[in-house]
């Protein structure tokens, strides 16, 4: 029997928004001589993207989340830091604006992001907000930020240990400190859906 979870609304990613965030990421991390990697980037635009909605009333880059196994995920986001072929077809996307290469246990390293554009996409309270994840995430770790996104109830309402798929939906609703369901519904007929 399936059990009944939060509603999910869907919204129209900013795919100008995400590539800004993913590049501004990387130089952050660059400057205070950090490696970073694709579980590292998208543990920081989540904990950055929560941040900011509870502040602000509004996600950085309006990315969709899916709980995975290791927490929550920006689908958009995930799919081209993979340079995932249908992704990168959807969006016009030739190329990106950093450099990745595969690195110890076959993590992906990304590297020298061109931000000459980001001020372009990103207001100072995004930038605040993906600084301040970032530093969580690298001062934390791995296993500490596992455990903390697990915790997130839109991630504990959304997760199925006996499912047989690989991800699933998270409830935009459920990422206000209180849930907001009017408030996402909102947010989704703004992004254009």
């Amino acid at each position: 029997m399936e059990r009944k979870k939060a509603e999910i609304a869907n919204l129209v990613p900013n795919i100008d928004k995400i590539i800004a965030a993913i590049s501004y990421i990387i130089k952050a991390a660059s400057e205070n001589n950090h490696v970073v990697t694709q579980y590292d980037i998208v543990k920081t635009m989540f904990l950055a993207d929560r941040a900011h909605l509870n502040r602000y009333g509004r996600l950085i880059s309006s990315d969709n989340y899916v709980a995975m196994y290791h927490g929550p995920v920006p689908t958009v986001a995930y799919d081209i830091l993979k340079r995932n072929a249908h992704t990168m077809r959807m969006y016009n996307l030739d190329e990106l604006p950093w450099d990745m290469e595969k690195g110890e246990r076959g993590l992906f390293i990304y590297s020298n992001s061109d931000v000459s554009w980001v001020d372009d996409h990103l207001s100072l309270s995004d930038k605040k907000a993906l600084n301040e994840a970032a530093i969580t995430v690298k001062s934390l770790g791995f296993g500490q930020i596992r455990r903390l996104t697990h915790e997130d109830p839109a991630y504990v309402d959304a997760w199925e240990d006996d499912g047989d798929r690989k991800q699933y939906p998270m409830s935009l609703g459920l990422l206000f400190e209180v849930p907001n369901f009017d408030k996402a519904r909102e947010l989704q007929d703004i992004s254009g859906l």
